[in-house]
Protein backbone atom coordinates (compact mmCIF):
# COMPACT_ATOMS: atom_id res chain seq x y z
CA UNK A 1 0.00 0.00 0.00
CA UNK A 2 1.44 3.49 -0.83
CA UNK A 3 2.33 5.89 1.87
CA UNK A 4 0.16 8.37 0.03
CA UNK A 5 -2.73 6.16 0.70
CA UNK A 6 -5.89 8.04 2.19
CA UNK A 7 -7.52 5.64 4.66
CA UNK A 8 -10.89 6.43 6.09
CA UNK A 9 -13.21 4.62 8.70
CA UNK A 10 -10.47 4.19 11.23
CA UNK A 11 -10.83 5.16 15.44
CA UNK A 12 -9.46 7.94 16.89
CA UNK A 13 -6.16 5.89 17.83
CA UNK A 14 -5.86 4.90 14.58
CA UNK A 15 -6.33 8.11 12.93
CA UNK A 16 -3.26 9.33 15.19
CA UNK A 17 -0.95 6.60 14.25
CA UNK A 18 -1.32 4.89 17.71
CA UNK A 19 -3.36 1.08 17.16
CA UNK A 20 -3.56 -0.86 13.65
CA UNK A 21 -5.59 0.01 10.92
CA UNK A 22 -6.04 -3.80 10.55
CA UNK A 23 -6.67 -5.03 13.47
CA UNK A 24 -6.75 -2.30 16.17
CA UNK A 25 -4.24 -3.23 18.29
CA UNK A 26 -2.73 -0.25 20.55
CA UNK A 27 0.26 0.16 20.38
CA UNK A 28 0.38 2.67 23.78
CA UNK A 29 -1.74 -0.26 25.47
CA UNK A 30 -0.02 -3.82 25.29
CA UNK A 31 2.87 -4.18 27.01
CA UNK A 32 5.43 -5.71 24.26
CA UNK A 33 6.64 -4.13 21.47
CA UNK A 34 4.69 -4.53 18.08
CA UNK A 35 6.17 -4.30 14.94
CA UNK A 36 4.11 -1.93 12.82
CA UNK A 37 4.66 -0.49 9.30
CA UNK A 38 3.42 2.48 8.07
CA UNK A 39 0.37 1.98 5.28
CA UNK A 40 -0.63 5.46 4.68
CA UNK A 41 -2.15 8.48 5.95
CA UNK A 42 -5.44 9.25 7.63
CA UNK A 43 -7.73 12.07 6.51
CA UNK A 44 -6.35 14.62 9.18
CA UNK A 45 -2.99 13.84 7.18
CA UNK A 46 -1.32 11.80 9.74
CA UNK A 47 0.75 9.04 9.04
CA UNK A 48 -1.33 5.49 9.89
CA UNK A 49 0.53 2.27 10.53
CA UNK A 50 -0.79 -1.63 10.73
CA UNK A 51 1.07 -4.71 12.87
CA UNK A 52 3.76 -6.66 10.62
CA UNK A 53 1.56 -9.97 11.45
CA UNK A 54 -1.72 -7.94 9.57
CA UNK A 55 0.47 -6.71 6.64
CA UNK A 56 3.35 -8.97 5.57
CA UNK A 57 3.94 -7.34 2.49
CA UNK A 58 4.41 -4.35 3.43
CA UNK A 59 6.73 -5.39 6.04
CA UNK A 60 8.75 -7.27 3.50
CA UNK A 61 9.23 -3.99 1.04
CA UNK A 62 10.42 -2.29 4.73
CA UNK A 63 12.72 -4.65 5.16
CA UNK A 64 14.57 -4.11 1.89
CA UNK A 65 12.53 -7.47 0.30
CA UNK A 66 13.77 -9.60 3.21
CA UNK A 67 11.41 -10.48 6.47
CA UNK A 68 13.45 -10.60 9.47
Amino acid sequence: MSQDTMITGLTAAQVDGLACTVCGTDYLRVRVRVPHVPVGRSVTGSQVFACVGCRPDDAQRAAGGVLR
